[in-house]
């Protein structure tokens, strides 16, 4: 069985499964340059197909993720467009007139619609929505839309079509994407919403996942991305950064702005749900009054203490009520490494999996794994976990000397051939930051390895280069380490060591070696990290140029980050990897065998 899985959403992404194994998966953010891209993945798609060697007549199913398309975010690209002043419009002209005074304004999304659409980059037909009563909001619509998009570009017929709903795709994704295989599993989804619900509970008995209870009420994701957005970041993007930030608060200021959450939530029917008298009116106007005179760090400390306070009661709750021992979890809240690295010490839990990227550019993937499970046991038996995350495109030494050939790489760089992994680990031990191009790219917003930046771990001077010089983040972010298997022990404590870390989605505490030696990867703050625990059979280019710098440093671990600009995407092509190498100041750009070295 052929599947071509699409989501077209948030973070739009495809991917291919062939007789239960995913062969290609990759966002579309990675072609079109748009961080966090939305609507049809037309280049995604096309890139599944053609490194299969497959066309589209040969798919048997065609597998949509989310039933429904939010056609306003998606048209707009909302999430990866709007700033900060359209998000407070519609909350001062839509939200607080509906919730505080009992008046409905939809026409506030079409004058956004109308001022803010353009067809430019989209393949889907929109033409419809303004001329139809409410046509931003028709289901019915949004699926003809999207039906008639993939049926004009892969000229397939309706039948091999299907829809599938968000949560259990996120669902179906945590489960068969990971190693985990024991009976009675419990499966968890959490994000700030799709297919109007928020959070699902699953469990796998009996050869197959079976939905226990779902809501659109929990509102934990909702309530940090409206605090992402209150302390001035990039609502849908950037509460990672909040996370990041949560460590520095002062005690006095965590005290004061904790209260806010205080037993605002419990656990009843298997799900998060606000303790009597404790919901929030609005997720916006009343976190804002709440938190006047309160100090951005304590904001951000306290809604990551509700996020793990909440999150974990949920997860202990359920494991001891239906006897498990085992959980996957996934959605948009899986990727807080924090929260994981809670859920994962939990005395209850013997195996806790986050497959990588478990946010919505992985949907895909669930719609596939769903639209075989629904088949039959002889093709569940078939699905097999995620391998590694290497299913993206590749490109050969001749497309990378024809891209630094076109470029202007030799007018600011040396141009070095067959450089050895000894000279690499050389480099790195000099201080200088390399990024490397090379493989299959990783899919997801975790680099691993194929388009990341690597550097010297042990020391915090290179950190504030990168900061500064290169990645242009926030001081407070840290970045991670990538540790070879058999020495992850040295690095790393945790209570339950035999849960796998091999994607930075499950943090942990570091040990005072890994303090030592990891200072540059680990957080300033609390010294944990969010390592990616490396395994030669992953990737094996890779674990040898770390393996190399352990040889000569005695350290067997690299700094490693994304190689992308900030508000970029990971970079795709050489010719992405050269621009992005020109406009910072990276020392040396490896591409399959060559090395850019900076003057």
């Amino acid at each position: 069985m052929i599947t071509l899985g699409i989501h077209d959403g948030h973070c739009a992404s495809a991917c291919l499964m062939i007789e239960g194994r995913l062969v290609a998966l990759v966002a579309e953010e990675r072609f079109t340059r748009l961080k966090n891209d939305h609507g049809y993945p037309k280049n995604a798609i096309e890139f599944c197909l053609n490194a299969a060697g497959i066309t589209a007549g040969e798919v048997d199913q065609i597998a949509f993720a989310s039933s429904h398309m939010h056609t306003f975010s998606v048209g707009l690209r909302a999430l990866a467009t709007f700033d900060d002043h359209t998000w407070l419009r519609i909350q001062r002209e839509y939200w607080y007139p509906k919730i505080y005074r009992g008046e409905d304004h939809p026409e506030v999304f079409l004058e956004i619609w109308r001022e803010r659409f353009s067809s430019e980059g989209h393949f889907y037909d929109f033409s419809a929505v303004e001329s139809t009563p409410n046509g931003l909001f028709d289901k019915t619509l949004s699926r003809s839309i999207r039906l008639e998009g993939v049926k004009r570009h892969l000229n397939v017929p309706t039948d091999k079509i299907k829809f599938y709903d968000h949560h259990s795709c996120h669902a179906y994704y945590a489960f068969y994407g990971s190693h985990i295989r024991a009976n009675n599993t419990m499966v968890y989804t959490l994000d700030g919403g799709g297919d109007a619900t928020t959070s699902s509970l699953f469990q796998y008995v009996s050869g197959e996942l079976r939905e226990l209870t779902r809501s659109n009420a929990v509102d934990v994701a909702r309530i940090y991305r409206q605090v992402t957005h209150l302390l001035g970041m990039k609502l849908g993007e950037h509460e990672f950064k909040v996370m990041g930030l949560a460590p520095y608060v002062t005690d006095r200021e965590f005290e004061k702005s904790r209260q806010i959450f205080d037993d605002m939530f419990q656990i009843e029917n298997d799900l998060i749900v606000y303790a009597p008298g404790r919901k929030l009116k609005d997720l916006h106007f009343a976190l804002r009054d709440a938190f006047e005179g309160h100090r951005f760090d304590g904001i951000a400390a306290a809604v990551q203490y509700m996020c793990e306070e909440s999150v974990t009661k949920w997860f202990e709750h359920t494991q001891r009520k239906y006897e498990s021992c085992h959980a996957v979890f996934s959605g948009g809240v899986a990727m807080n490494v924090k929260l994981n690295m809670h859920l994962a010490d939990l005395p209850v839990l013997n195996d806790f999996y986050v497959c990588p990227s478990p946010t919505d550019d992985t949907l895909c993937a669930g719609a596939c794994y769903m639209a075989a499970a629904e088949k039959g046991a002889e093709e569940r038996n078939k699905l097999q976990p995620i391998r590694d995350p290497y299913l993206g495109p590749e490109f050969g030494r001749s497309e990378v000397r024809e891209s630094i050939v076109k470029s202007d790489a030799k007018e600011y760089s040396i141009i070095k051939e067959n450089i050895s992994d000894a000279e690499v680990a050389v480099m790195l031990s000099e201080g200088k930051v390399i990024s490397r191009s090379c493989g299959k790219m990783e899919f997801g917003q975790r680099a691993l390895g194929n388009r990341s930046i690597l550097a010297d771990p042990r020391t915090e001077e290179t950190v504030e280069r990168i900061n500064r010089q290169i990645k242009y983040r926030d001081f407070w972010m840290p970045f991670a380490p990538v540790i070879l298997e058999e020495n992850a022990q040295d690095y790393i404590e945790a209570p339950n060591m035999s849960i796998q870390r091999p994607y930075m989605m499950i943090g942990a505490k570091t040990t005072l070696k890994g303090q030592k030696e990891l200072k540059g990867a680990i957080h300033k703050s609390d010294l944990t990290a969010r390592p990616q625990v490396l395994s030669r059979s992953q990737n094996s280019r890779y674990y040898d140029i770390v393996k190399s710098f352990g040889d000569l440093t005695g350290t067997p671990a690299l700094l490693n980050t994304s190689f992308n600009l900030h508000g970029e995407p990971i970079v795709c092509t050489p010719t992405d990897a050269i621009s992005t190498f020109s406009r910072s100041d990276l020392d040396v750009l490896l591409m399959e065998g060559f090395a850019l070295i900076r003057r």
